[in-house]
């Protein structure tokens, strides 16, 4: 499963994607370009053509800001 939040009003874009049992690969159409930071691994990537692909492993997500700062946290029980 995967869904866009933008709010613009708090200057907000995010792409999200969630895998349950197992591991998944996740692309999402029609989002904005730019550099996008994975908020659970701190992975970046740049967006030119209006799509972005990632892998989310299985019971975790893939929290993709657009100019994010990165990795959140430590890895633990609930963020690998």
């Amino acid at each position: 499963m995967s869904f866009v939040r933008d709010l613009p009003s708090e200057n907000s874009y995010v792409v999200v994607g969630l895998a349950s049992n197992s591991g998944q690969s996740i692309s999402v159409n029609g989002i904005r370009n730019g550099t996008y930071r994975d908020a659970v691994t701190g992975n970046s990537v740049n967006v030119t053509n209006g799509i972005l692909s990632f892998s989310v492993a299985s019971y975790s997500a893939g929290i993709y800001v657009l100019n994010g700062p990165g990795k959140i946290g430590t890895n633990g029980m609930f963020l690998r």
